[in-house]
């Protein structure tokens, strides 16, 4: 018996839009500052409003925010989730430091989009490649057989917004990178990922909060209105540097201890308390951010060379050192059983550059690091530690490495315990000491 031809009845398989994918949090209500960066980011990846009239035409947007750990990356990217999922059909939140969580992210979103069922999504790779199918050509809805909506059908495209959350290795994002016309929104510590899949840069170094945001923020955490303290609170957030995650750990601390900012600040530069201030973590929003200023920047994590180079650079002036200079330094502290090599030290820069931990200006061969991670890492270093350094790499450097080292001129950081006592070698070959004094 011969059957005829069924029927070409294909039903469209419609997309569960508008999908709204994000971190569980909810908004930060101790946001605030960050305007202009705000600003810029939604210049760059907010939807056109008028759709492209010709295929390939729209091109794929992204945007990066580099900096290290504390910046305020993460809670940027997700206060621009929350002003603006509206604007967008589509919003997925991938936490980016682990392929693993990338493919589980990725099988969530096709369970979400409604292109595979509990029954269909057995294979992650499978689940990897149709979310990347859909984004690459995203429809509002697809045939029952899976196949897409031909392009250039514009009332059925569909606008999304992919976050890439803690990509710290920019590259394992290749196998999980869409084409298409959405956007992209990557935070990573690694300055790559402005460049990373595009002709064009496009991202940002993030840098400290403004000294008007950081007393804002400041004021918000603690919410200290009774006292007339804005000297104190000056001085406080001029200490931690506007960094967000140092303002948030200070403030727990304050709320927490029933301190006035006075009675913070004589904590802070008190050489005993100082160490045991950064490992005291009494915020609430532990689940939010879990780190504290002695784990966020992972120093136990860095190469060996690494980690010497920045203790090494952290006794120099902050805002500029020369490369010849700090690379002499360096050279000095190797092994002596060692042939010390350019190449050595041009690692371990580049493992510090790609953690966002120290800054280089190519065109004046010069390094920069970040008060406040200089204050963390001369913080852990043992007093010995710390004696040798300066003894070996200022004591070959001579007077030009002395007159480059705020710890042995004026002792910027001589609230560290670890710096009392650390002895150097003069120019001259005596034995001196870092002031006690603070400026």
């Amino acid at each position: 018996m011969v059957h005829p031809p069924t029927p070409n009845t294909t039903i469209p398989k419609i997309i569960h839009l508008p999908c709204f994918l994000l971190n569980t949090h909810s908004g930060n209500d101790e946001f605030c500052g960050r305007e202009d960066i705000l600003g810029h980011i939604a210049s760059e990846l907010l939807p056109s409003k008028t759709l492209a009239t010709a295929a390939g035409v729209s091109q794929l947007r992204q945007f990066a925010l580099c900096g290290f750990g504390g910046i305020g990356k993460t809670e940027i990217a997700r206060e621009f989730a929350r002003r603006h999922r509206t604007s967008f059909d589509a919003v997925f939140w991938v936490v980016a430091d682990e392929i693993a969580k990338l493919d589980h992210h990725y099988q969530q979103i096709s369970l979400a989009l409604g292109l595979e069922d509990e029954t269909e999504c057995k294979s992650q790779v499978v689940s990897r490649e149709m979310v990347k199918g859909w984004l690459s050509n995203a429809r509002k809805q697809l045939s029952r057989s899976g196949e897409l909506d031909q392009p250039g059908e514009a009332a059925s495209e569909a606008t999304w917004l992919l976050i890439f959350d803690n990509a710290d290795d920019p590259m394992v994002l290749a196998d999980y990178w869409p084409q298409g016309s959405g956007s992209i929104l990557i935070t990573s510590r690694d300055p790559l990922a402005k460049t990373i899949f595009t002709r064009r840069p496009s991202g940002l170094d993030l840098g400290p909060l403004t000294q008007q945001d950081s007393l804002s923020l400041l004021h918000h955490l603690t919410t200290n209105l009774e006292e007339p303290e804005d000297d104190t609170a000056r001085k406080i957030t001029d200490a931690l540097g506007g960094i967000p995650l140092a303002i948030s750990q200070m403030a727990s601390i304050i709320r927490r201890q029933d301190l006035t900012l006075s009675e913070f600040y004589e904590l802070y530069t008190d050489q005993e308390e100082h160490a045991r201030l950064y490992e005291t973590k009494f915020d609430t929003n532990l689940v939010t951010y879990r780190h504290s200023l002695s784990t966020v920047w992972a120093f136990e994590k860095l190469k060996p060379q690494a980690r010497q180079l920045l203790e090494l650079a952290s006794f120099f002036d902050p805002d500029a050192v020369g490369d010849d200079l700090l690379m002499e330094a360096f050279a000095a502290l190797q092994s002596d059983d060692l042939t010390f090599k350019k190449s050595n030290y041009i690692d371990a820069r580049t493992e510090l550059l790609q953690s966002s931990l120290v800054q280089r200006d190519k065109q004046k061969q010069q390094i920069s690091v970040h008060r406040i991670v200089q204050d963390a890492i001369l913080t852990a270093m043992e007093v010995s530690k710390s004696s040798q350094c300066l003894a070996k790499s200022f004591g070959r450097c001579g007077a030009t490495g002395h007159r480059q080292c705020p710890s042995l001129q004026r002792s910027r950081n001589c609230h560290h315990p670890n710096l009392r006592g650390a002895g150097y070698m003069s120019q001259g070959g005596r034995s001196a000491r870092p002031s006690t004094r603070t400026s």
